[in-house]
C-alpha cells in the first residue's frame, strides 16, 4: 500500500471538497430558458428592368366631303398615354377635270390643331393624270422613356410603377385634336366651276406609343441572421468549466 506525505493528503482532500462542492452547484444548476425572438425579415429589393416597345395603333377610318364652302370638320381624342406621335393622312381624287385631266385640278388642304393650340397644315394640288393628291401630317411628341430599373416589392408594383410618371406621359391622353379638310376648286370655267360641289376624301390616322414590359428582376438581401441561439449539444454549465480550469481534473 502506497503511503502518502501528509502534504498530498491535504491536497487530495482540498480537491475532494472542491469535487463535492462543484458537483452540488451543478446539480442545483438550471439552465437560462432560451428565449426565442421571431426572425426578422432581412432588408431586400427587387430590381426590374424595363424594355420600351413602339405599338401602332389605326383609328377607324374617316370618309367625307369637303365643299368649296363647306369645309369638313372634326376630331378625336386618344386614350392612350405615352404617345410617340400622331399622323394624319389624307387622300383623294379630284372628281372634276378638263383637258385630259391636267387642268382645273383641285388643291386640298389639311389643317390640324394640337392639344397645345398649335395649328398645322397642310397643302397639295391633284396631281395630272391621276387626280390623285395627298396631304399628310404627324405630331410628335419628343417623349424619351426613363432607362434604368425599377425598384419594387415584386413584378405587380413594378407594373404599377409604369402607370405612374416619369414612366407613364399622360399629356395627350383624352385631349382633343381637331381637324379640318378644305377644297379649292382648280376649275376656271365659270359653268363647270358652279357644277363642282368639291371633292370626297379619305382621312386615316394612327398613333404609335411607348409600351413598357417589365423583364424579371434579381433579388438582392442585405444583413446578417442575429437571431442564432446556442445549441443545446454545445452548452456547458458555468461550474464545469471552473472546476476544468483550476486544474483539479487530474485527481479525479
Amino acid at each position: 500500500m502506497i503511503s502518502l506525505k501528509r502534504n498530498d493528503k491535504i491536497i487530495i482532500l482540498v480537491a475532494v471538497i472542491i469535487i463535492v462542492i462543484a458537483g452540488v452547484g451543478i446539480a442545483m444548476y438550471n439552465q437560462p430558458a432560451t428565449v426565442s425572438t421571431p426572425p426578422t425579415t432581412p432588408p431586400s429589393s427587387q430590381s426590374f428592368n424595363v424594355s420600351w416597345v413602339e405599338r401602332n395603333v389605326s383609328l377607324d377610318t374617316i370618309t367625307g366631303s369637303a365643299g368649296k364652302k363647306a369645309p369638313y370638320t372634326g376630331g378625336i381624342e386618344i386614350s392612350q398615354g405615352n404617345i410617340i406621335s400622331v399622323t394624319f393622312n389624307l387622300s383623294w381624287v379630284d372628281d372634276h377635270t378638263t383637258f385630259f385631266r391636267r387642268m382645273g385640278l383641285d388643291r386640298m388642304t389639311l389643317t390640324v390643331t394640337t392639344v397645345d393650340g398649335d395649328v398645322i397644315q397642310e397643302s397639295n394640288t391633284s396631281a395630272p393624270i391621276t387626280k390623285a393628291g395627298t396631304d399628310t401630317i404627324t405630331l410628335e411628341s419628343h417623349i424619351i422613356p426613363p432607362a434604368g430599373p425599377i425598384k419594387a416589392d415584386d413584378s405587380t408594383a413594378a407594373q404599377a410603377q409604369l402607370m405612374k410618371k416619369p414612366y407613364y406621359d399622360d399629356s395627350w391622353m383624352n385631349r382633343n385634336m381637331s381637324f379640318t379638310v378644305s377644297d379649292r376648286i382648280g376649275e376656271k370655267r365659270i359653268i363647270p366651276r358652279l357644277l363642282d360641289k368639291g371633292n370626297s376624301f379619305t382621312l386615316e390616322i394612327s398613333y404609335q406609343y411607348y409600351e413598357g414590359v417589365i423583364q424579371p428582376g434579381q433579388v438582392k438581401s442585405t444583413g446578417n441572421d442575429d437571431n442564432a441561439t446556442l445549441s443545446q449539444d454545445s452548452y456547458e454549465p458555468p461550474y464545469m468549466s471552473m472546476l476544468i480550469n483550476t486544474g483539479c481534473g487530474r485527481f479525479v
